[in-house]
């Protein structure tokens, strides 16, 4: 733990000695690049959740059993829920490329620093779909196509933030320190990960409690609060959008 705060400590004053060092065509590049790389270690925090919280949430309160109309059509094991997340990327992801090429056609296209807003308010819809699948659970188990409704919105926040980080990197950050950078990026991002174990943790189910009636409380208030945290950093994402826009226009009048 002592070892990963330190290297958090690490990357953000390498971050702030570049800026410091750098040339003034360079700095507002690089302040973006950190301003991006802060939003993407929360963006991480959430996203940790798919393979700690959401995964028991899986195995103790979920129907394993699809149906429709009331008409069984497969059943899945708990862990096969991870393949969600790939099936929703595959899916999402040219309707993405789509979307953005037209909008770069009009000129219409979001900026990274919109896009990451978006993806924080995509992930906090998602916290929010599970939270709320408790209020609609039979015997303590909630139906498996909340759980397809909820990859898919973490899904699409992923491709929003955690697929533009290297892009931000190398937009942002001068070709000197591309590959430094880079480093410091995945660094970063590694950090988050194990934070967002540590967040996990706070849905810990007491040993020998295996009533769904008992656990599903748990994890809906976790990922309730999730939901709340994700929408603050949807509004503070919101809140810098002048200073992005300031700064990304600093950094191309410096080109």
């Amino acid at each position: 733990r002592v070892f990963v705060y330190l290297a958090g400590i690490v990357v953000l004053g390498i971050f702030v000695h570049l800026i410091r060092k750098s040339e003034r065509s360079e700095r507002a590049g690089l302040i973006a690049a950190l301003v991006l790389t802060l939003q993407t270690v929360f963006f991480f925090i959430f996203y940790q959740q798919m393979s700690t919280s959401l995964s028991l949430f899986a195995l103790r309160n979920v129907d394993l059993e699809f149906t429709v109309l009331g008409s069984h059509l497969w059943t899945w094991s708990p862990g096969q829920f991870q393949a969600l997340n790939a099936i929703w990327i595959m899916v999402l992801s040219p309707v993405l490329a789509v979307m953005y090429t037209r909008a770069g056609r009009t000129g219409k296209d979001l900026s990274i620093a919109g896009k990451f807003a978006l993806g924080f308010s995509v992930v906090a819809a998602g916290f929010f779909t599970y939270g709320f699948a408790g209020s609609f659970a039979v015997n303590g188990m909630t139906s498996s196509w909340i759980m397809i409704a909820g990859y898919g919105l973490y899904s699409l926040g992923e491709l929003l933030v955690s697929g533009l980080g290297l892009a931000m990197v190398a937009r942002y950050v001068p070709a000197r320190m591309g590959g430094f950078m880079m480093g410091a990026y995945f660094v970063a991002t590694g950090i988050s990960q194990y934070l967002g174990g540590v967040v996990a943790n706070y849905a810990s189910v007491p040993q020998g409690m295996t009533d769904p009636l008992q656990t599903l409380p748990i994890y809906t208030s976790l990922f309730n609060k999730l939901g709340i945290a994700a929408l603050i950093c949807t509004l503070i994402a919101l809140s810098v959008l002048p200073l992005m826009r300031k700064l990304t226009a600093t950094h191309h009048a410096h080109q």
